[in-house]
């Protein structure tokens, strides 16, 4: 019999994407290869070594498989790999991008920036809240902090400065989710203030004077408005 709840519809309904699953499937598996033949003792400082050394181990494993990727795929598969082995999994592409300023990751499946003051959704996904998970602890275990169901909040910062908010069940109802502030690598200038508009120069001279008396300062404003960075 075939029409809706038929067996043949339920089969077709619960069906994998093949294409989908045939990839995360040789990522994973390339991917646990990988470190499994990495040295233990390999210093991770370095990354510059540390990659060519993935690079060629990627290389010669997906030689044995028994499947032929696109150039373009196997460049994909490899910077994944590459960001689950030395990076923060799929949000490292978004971390490495200079015009975001905000990450939001709520659950696996619904990831958010913030770009030029706006808020969009990204084409970006987890494979599992087990995977969220494994990121939130990458990023909490170098700063001796943990988070499970007995301290399910906690905020951290990343090596380069930014800011970390995570919460997790039961206190997230969707999921993990991971908030990310980013710093800006280059910091503005006074000149380049003035020039657009956030400070006067007359202000400017102001500030000068004050702290070169050493008057006391008080620095107020919203979330997101420049406390720390200015």
């Amino acid at each position: 019999p075939t029409g809706p709840n038929s067996p043949e519809d339920l089969r077709r309904r619960q069906a994998p994407a093949p294409a989908r699953d045939a990839y995360a499937e040789l990522k994973s598996r390339l991917q646990q290869k990988i470190v499994a033949e990495l040295d233990p003792k390999l210093d991770l400082s370095k990354t510059d070594q540390v990659r060519k050394t993935i690079e060629e181990l990627f290389n010669t494993l997906l030689g044995l498989e028994d499947i032929v990727v696109a150039r373009a795929e196997r460049l994909r598969l490899f910077d994944e790999i590459l960001s689950e082995i030395l990076g923060y999994g799929p949000i490292q592409k978004l971390l490495n991008d200079d015009t975001i300023t905000e990450i939001m990751v709520n659950g696996p499946h619904n990831v958010f920036i913030e770009r030029r003051g706006k808020i969009e959704k990204v084409p970006v996904v987890f494979e599992s809240d087990q995977h969220v998970m494994r990121i939130i602890d990458r990023i909490v275990s170098p700063l001796g902090r943990r988070v499970d169901e007995g301290s399910p909040y906690v905020d951290a910062r990343l090596p380069d400065g930014s800011r970390v908010n995570i919460v997790i069940p039961p206190l997230a109802l969707m999921g993990p989710t991971i908030t990310i502030r980013k710093f800006s690598r280059i910091p503005f200038t006074l000149e380049e203030l003035v020039k657009n508009g956030t400070f006067t120069s007359e202000y400017v001279e102001f500030v000068k004077a004050s702290v070169s008396v050493k008057l006391n300062i008080i620095i107020s404003g919203g979330t997101g408005t420049g406390k720390t960075t200015q």
